[in-house]
């Protein structure tokens, strides 16, 4: 992507200006979800959304076929298949890629990204999840799926979580609230292109 002010040329993973006047420089990162409307409608009754074209993704071919298309790739990472997609999370100096295959099969992780403890909680059959760190108030929780799709309870103290909005719904912590981890969602060719070094959790 460009800016129309500078016509710096800016990386839409990493953030980071590569091209022009602003080279070198970075934008901030702001927390986001990644969620489908009737989700999103359920826990933000209120919420708007912007007009969009409603016809057809003509990206849809894209996503399947085995290519990368027009962009190409400086490092070869065999550890995924180079479409498949994964959660990238960057932290405290750690990078880590989560494939959707298995956070849909496990929808709860705990986990450390750059020696920071977190928990991802995921949906696959709406593709919708967030990270947030574990600690809070110096307590490291451990979470756990529940029966509902993007719920998780913690182990400790038996609350439970929306994973939305990463808020203790009931339980002695009803009302706390986990701080939330920026997130990247990529195919696996771009991300490893850009994060070599990447871990991957399998």
């Amino acid at each position: 992507m460009f800016d129309r002010e500078t016509n710096t040329l800016w990386s839409h993973l990493t953030g980071e200006a590569i091209e022009g006047p602003l080279k070198g420089r970075t934008l901030e990162i702001i927390i986001s979800d990644r969620s489908t409307w009737g989700v999103w409608r359920q826990r933000y009754p209120s919420a708007q959304i912007m007009r969009t074209d409603t016809t057809d993704d003509p990206y849809l071919s894209y996503y399947s076929a085995p290519d990368t298309g027009i962009s190409s790739t400086r490092h070869q990472d065999g550890r995924l298949g180079p479409k498949e997609r994964v959660v990238g999370v960057r932290l405290a100096g750690g990078v880590k890629a989560y494939a959707f295959n298995a956070l849909q099969r496990e929808r709860v992780v705990n986990d450390e990204v750059g020696g920071t403890p977190v928990v991802l909680i995921f949906d696959g059959r709406s593709e919708s999840g967030a990270v947030y760190r574990r600690e809070l108030n110096g307590t490291l929780l451990t979470f756990q799926p529940t029966g509902t799709a993007l719920q998780m309870r913690d182990r400790d103290n038996g609350s439970t979580w929306d994973g939305i909005t990463g808020r203790a719904l009931d339980g002695p912590l009803v009302g706390a609230s986990l701080d939330p981890v920026p997130i990247t969602y990529s195919f696996w060719f771009g991300w490893a292109d850009f994060y070599p070094q990447t871990s991957l959790y399998k």
